[in-house]
């Protein structure tokens, strides 16, 4: 059970699932066809894994620093095994790609592949623009869709929503590990007005997504975003317990999939 939970940790199964789910929603939702938004939705689940499982081999040294209760800093898996998983989880997201997206849509897949396995390269010699360009890997899940329904302007305003979300959650989540991350101009501000920045990002994107509204649901489902944006703030910036804050971030970012239905 000890190495299970490890392999669940290292692929981070909670955020791949929501990789997953931003295709398969509204793929499911505009085709009402199961098995083909499953086909679309399963390389993505595979490319998260893959790129999560890389990112913890690339970090070693920094998570001994940082997240030292992680699954490769403190042993419970090796490294070699960890490769071995990640060459499993890309040969899936390969394989799951050529299987079951048509060759006009698969460039995305494969770019997608090609810029999260590049991430390495990008926080050890860009980490300046660390937050955006995870921001914009995150976002372009949803132009995937956007290839099969160009014309649906919806789509794009909830892949820029998505950017700015995504984008403030990244500032924050490197605010804690600085001290083992490379050094960038970002660590000429001080933290408090960095965060701030992060919280504004996803305060923006609420503003954003209530163009989209046209019912009372719409409404509640980003009311209870901007709830769970808010308890981020308590915790971020009054009680300084970083982890919970970014939780919660997460959760708000879960609670606005609906949006893609």
């Amino acid at each position: 059970m000890t190495a299970l939970r490890a392999i669940l940790q290292l692929t981070r199964l909670d955020s791949s699932l929501l990789g997953f789910f931003v295709i398969f929603i509204p793929m499911l939702r505009r085709t009402h066809d199961f098995g083909m938004s499953l086909g679309k939705a399963i390389p993505l689940l595979f490319i998260c894994m893959c790129t999560f499982i890389a990112n913890s081999l690339d970090d070693i040294e920094r998570d001994q620093v940082n997240h030292p209760t992680r699954p490769l800093p403190s042993r419970q898996l090796t490294p070699t095994f960890a490769a071995l998983l990640y060459f499993v989880c890309l040969g899936a997201a390969l394989f799951s790609t050529r299987s079951y997206i048509a060759p006009d849509i698969a460039f995305w897949y494969y770019g997608l592949i090609i810029l999260s396995i590049s991430y390495g390269y990008i926080i050890e010699y860009f980490p300046a623009v660390k937050a955006p360009y995870v921001a914009a890997i995150i976002s372009a899940t949803i132009l995937t869709v956007t290839a099969s329904y160009p014309n649906e302007k919806k789509l794009y305003i909830l892949a820029a929503a998505v950017f700015l979300i995504a984008c403030g959650r990244e500032i924050c989540m490197d605010i804690p590990d600085r001290a083992a991350d490379a050094k960038s101009f970002i660590h000429w501000f001080d933290p408090q007005p960095l965060a701030v920045v992060g919280f504004l990002f996803q305060a923006s994107a609420l503003f954003l997504l209530a163009s989209q509204v046209r019912r009372p649901a719409d409404i509640a489902d980003i009311a209870v975003m901007a709830i769970f944006l808010v308890f981020a703030a308590v915790y971020w910036f009054k009680m300084a317990r970083y982890r919970y804050a970014i939780y919660l971030m997460k959760g708000q970012f879960l609670v606005g999939l609906y949006f893609l239905w």
